[in-house]
């Protein structure tokens, strides 16, 4: 019997040894190094040219590029029917300022919110049976420590800001509450319960002194306020925008329109009446959501053609700017407004709203 063989298994065991060495190795270098959160992917910049999966490319791995959002002053006016340009909420993808700023957009979470029976009333006319109300109606133009540069006119138009700090400190001081002309409205209808002492602030014109100086103090105070503005002008220079009057509306303040183009309407074809009135209040609701119950004459000129037209357009009153504070059913559509002069002595102030 030949002799076994013995084989040896030393080389095979290396050779195994070698391989899995070279397998770790290749894995290792294949992973790359690790980082720590404050190593260098931490600090990356836009120069990279590697991109996010998932995102299509164009981002550098490891940081996060913020998109710098639409300027609002780049928002199309309203200023005719056939102006073929829209206001924001025509269904574009561009983020509206209650997503920018965490803003409710929920209409039925804003301060005042409507019910749905409330919603309805302001759609249509008063009910038989209604009844007055006693709210002083104010009418400001611009607050501000100094007029805009819009003529000399502007100068008797606009209340100083100190002025007006001293007017709404005196409101608090002696119980007033603000309320909106919906309230007033809603009130005669038997809609809801106005407090004790009411007072209605109104602003015509819509300028940008409105939202930079009355707005904040309007939020600090408490109070609130009904803002008219011509839908032609929003976002122009020295107006504000639309993002503007979506944050103040989704503040508790009220949106209204002072018509698009402010012309004497007593003047205009029946054609313009109609889209005065029209479309303002659509390129309004389109925007703040809010409907479009009131409605200010420019210039305070109306007459009874110009009344039949804004009821025709949807609108359950209007204000004017004759001297007054009639609040009563048979004259929705000519609510007379108690004109705040500048420089106005305090004790004058307190006789406009006793």
């Amino acid at each position: 019997m030949p002799p076994v063989r013995k084989v040896s298994r030393t080389p095979a065991l290396v050779s195994l040894f070698l391989v899995v060495c070279v397998m770790v190795a290749v894995a290792l270098a294949l992973a790359g190094p690790t980082q720590s959160s404050d190593g260098p992917s931490a600090s990356m910049s836009g120069s990279g040219s590697g991109a996010v999966p998932g995102t299509g490319g164009g981002h550098p791995q490891g940081s996060v590029t913020v998109e710098p959002s639409p300027s609002s002053a780049a928002r199309p006016l309203l200023s005719s029917p056939d102006d073929s340009s829209a206001p924001p909420g025509d269904g574009s993808s561009e983020p509206s300022v209650t997503e920018q700023e965490g803003v409710a957009s929920d209409p039925s979470t804003r301060p005042g919110a409507l019910s749905p029976a409330e919603a309805a009333a302001l759609s249509r006319p008063l009910p038989d049976g209604a009844r007055g109300v006693a709210v002083p109606v104010l009418m400001y133009h611009y607050v501000d420590e100094e007029p805009p540069p819009k003529g000399p006119y502007a100068d008797g138009l606009t209340v100083r800001t100190p002025d007006f700090i001293e007017e709404l400190k005196y409101l608090e001081a002696n119980g007033y509450q603000t309320v909106t002309l919906a309230d007033a409205y809603l009130a005669m209808a038997g809609l809801r319960e106005l407090p004790a002492k009411p007072v209605a602030l109104t602003f015509d014109d819509g300028g940008l002194d409105n939202y930079e100086v009355a707005f904040p103090l309007l939020k600090q105070y408490g109070f609130t306020g009904t803002f008219f503005v011509i839908t032609k002008t929003v976002g122009a220079d020295g107006q504000m925008d639309w993002d503007q009057l979506q944050e103040m509306y989704a503040a508790g303040m009220s949106i209204q329109s002072h018509s698009v183009g402010h012309p004497d309407l007593t003047a205009v074809s029946d054609a313009r009446l109609q889209s005065e009135l029209v479309d303002s209040r659509a390129a309004i609701f389109e925007v703040t959501g809010e409907p479009g119950y009131a409605f200010c004459y420019p210039a305070g000129s109306y007459n009874q053609r110009v009344i039949a037209a804004v009821q025709a357009a949807g609108y359950v009153l209007a204000v004017s700017t004759d001297k007054g504070g009639s609040f009563a059913p048979q004259s929705v559509f000519e609510i007379k407004r108690k004109r705040v002069q500048p420089f106005l002595p305090i004790r004058t102030f307190a006789k406009l709203v006793g």
